[in-house]
């Protein structure tokens, strides 16, 4: 009898310690249901469709105190379709974590989320109502093949920097010529990217301070600054983002291609479990105002002045599930264009 418990004990306490060194899964997804009223494009005007924009499947693995990794798999319409047409899913992150390898720090190596996106997304929230401003006109990439370290330097102040590839998810090579096709693998060790920050936060109130160069084939090199200030309580938060980025020679005569926007967020508490979400962005997709028009013909739209408005509700069925009915308005500085008005309806949930 004696062994049968002795068995019995050495099978729970195997089976605790197994299950201890399983890696953690967690997911999420977010959609809509949306109506496409009013466009610039008149091809797009009553378009209507359901549609997931993000789902996200992540396995994270404790290694043992000082080490933790985590690989996310992501599927996206946009950019996840086969040849055939098929949906797929692609590598997200995929990365190694070190704890404390100097001082109070963390050292984290391989395909990892980029500052000036993703700590925005997460000081703002609502990404699943809509990107970021620098994300939605696609100032930066959200990933990065490289290393970074973080350090903490007291419970408010922190700091970090990150050697990339400039390359997102693609791999590592950067496109070289204007089809996107990569003519030089030696590109991928040429042209590098640098991303650094500085954050306060205490109290609800966040001050983040970011920036980002890189190095890029024709010498159009990218700088981007970034200020977020934000604060927060329990029933309401309010804060602002701006930036300004700068692209070496891209424009048609040479000069630099300049950038800029700022964007305000606001949630407030209704009643218990509703949330009245509102933001609105101002951008300029170019401060030459001689090339919106008339030289960069079709592609004004993504170079013109943009006021942006999005309001939406936040009901949260529980923890892990929201709908959000919500409006987006976009104006374009573009002479005769129509704004783009879309309603949605949009789900969220993870697990």
């Amino acid at each position: 009898m004696r062994s049968i418990y002795a068995l019995v004990a050495l099978l729970l306490f195997t089976g605790v310690s197994f299950a201890q060194n399983l890696p953690k899964f967690s997911g999420l997804m977010f959609g809509d249901y949306y109506y496409m009223a009013q466009n610039h494009d008149p091809s797009q005007v009553n378009m209507q469709a359901f549609e997931y924009r993000r789902i996200y499947l992540t396995a994270d693995y404790t290694i043992d105190n000082d080490f933790w990794a985590r690989f996310r798999l992501e599927s996206d319409p946009t950019g996840s379709n086969l040849g055939n047409g098929k949906l797929s899913t692609w590598m997200k992150d995929a990365f190694i974590d070190w704890k404390n390898p100097i001082g109070n720090s963390d050292l984290v190596i391989g395909l990892q989320g980029t500052w000036n996106i993703n700590m925005a997304e997460g000081i703002f929230g609502y990404r699943p109502l809509e990107k970021t401003i620098q994300d939605l006109h696609g100032i930066s990439a959200s990933r990065d093949l490289g290393v970074s370290l973080t350090e903490r330097f007291t419970h408010e102040f922190s700091a970090g920097l990150f050697l990339g590839n400039n390359s997102g998810n693609s791999g590592g090579l950067y496109p070289d010529n204007a089809n996107g096709s990569v003519t030089n693998v030696n590109l991928a060790y040429k042209y590098k990217t640098g991303y650094l920050f500085l954050q306060y936060a205490s109290d609800g109130l966040t001050v983040l301070l970011d920036g980002q160069y890189s190095g890029a084939a024709k010498q159009q090199d990218i700088s981007t600054g970034d200020l977020i200030v934000n604060y927060k309580t329990k029933t309401y938060g309010i804060g602002v983002q701006g930036f300004i980025n700068t692209v070496s020679k891209a424009n048609p005569d040479g000069s630099n291609l300049n950038r800029n926007g700022v964007s305000f967020n606001g949630w407030v508490t209704l009643v218990r479990d509703l949330n009245l979400v509102g933001r609105y962005d101002i951008y300029d997709g170019n401060s030459d105002k001689t090339y919106q028009n008339v030289t960069l013909g079709p592609n004004q739209f993504l170079y013109c002045t943009q006021n942006f408005l999005l309001a939406a509700l936040d009901y949260k069925v529980n923890d892990h599930v929201h709908f959000m009915p919500n409006l987006e308005y976009t104006t374009y500085g573009v002479s005769g264009s129509k704004p783009d008005v879309m309603y949605r309806v949009t789900y969220y949930f993870d697990f």
